[in-house]
């Protein structure tokens, strides 16, 4: 019998709200973020004072960096209050608290094990939005996830710095800082973007 389309939305909505559920009653509710965000935003990164994220200022927002062409609903170039509000409020429709993601490290095309990936949420998110990470495998791959408890095993929708992190046995940072403190790595995790619930980060170890 074929499934009618409603009906498959509604089965995976159903799943998605259930993500890191700990099979009590009730949904899990996704992270409060405030109204303002996107003002709080430009105020942070608009260094020249024009009302907008645009330019060498992008640079500092690599999520938003990363993800110019879906934000910038213009196309202008530029990334205004509005704009990432849109995307926030995009976010608030889906009424996901938390979805799957996974991760694909390689330095110089090999896959790097035992390295600490972070997503770090923007500051202009609010407190309510969390840092999720995972250690990576042998292959490169991890899981990333808020923290080991059943409610919290997944990842917001939200904008992320990504940070990669792997120490020697003698104490020294084996990753570019380009990977980590200063990190130039970014993305969105959003359910109408297809692709950003599987990452794949190619570092290289010397150069862009």
């Amino acid at each position: 019998m074929p499934v009618r389309p409603e009906l498959l939305a509604l089965a995976l909505g159903a799943s998605l709200w259930c993500v890191g559920c700990s099979g009590r009653p009730g949904r899990l509710e996704p992270p409060g973020i405030p109204d303002d965000a996107g003002q709080q935003a430009v105020a942070k990164y608009d260094a020249n004072g024009d009302g907008a994220i645009a330019g060498d200022e992008l640079d500092k927002v690599p999520a938003l960096k990363a993800t110019l062409k879906r934000v910038d609903a213009d196309g202008n170039g530029q990334v205004s209050a509005e704009e990432i509000n849109a995307r926030i409020e995009a976010w608030r429709k889906s009424r996901v608290a938390l979805t799957r993601v996974a991760a694909t490290v390689r330095l110089d095309g090999r896959p790097v094990s035992g390295a600490v990936v972070k997503l770090v949420p923007e500051s202009f998110l609010g407190p309510s939005v969390k840092t999720a990470q995972g250690t990576t495998e042998a292959d490169g791959s991890v899981h990333l996830e808020i923290s080991s408890d059943p409610d919290e095993r997944g990842v917001h929708l939200g904008y992320y710095r990504v940070e990669v992190a792997k120490t020697s046995p003698d104490g020294k940072e084996q990753i570019p800082a380009r990977y980590n403190a200063n990190t130039e790595l970014g993305t969105e995790i959003a359910r109408d973007d297809p692709n950003s619930d599987r990452l794949t980060l190619d570092l290289t170890s010397s150069g862009k």
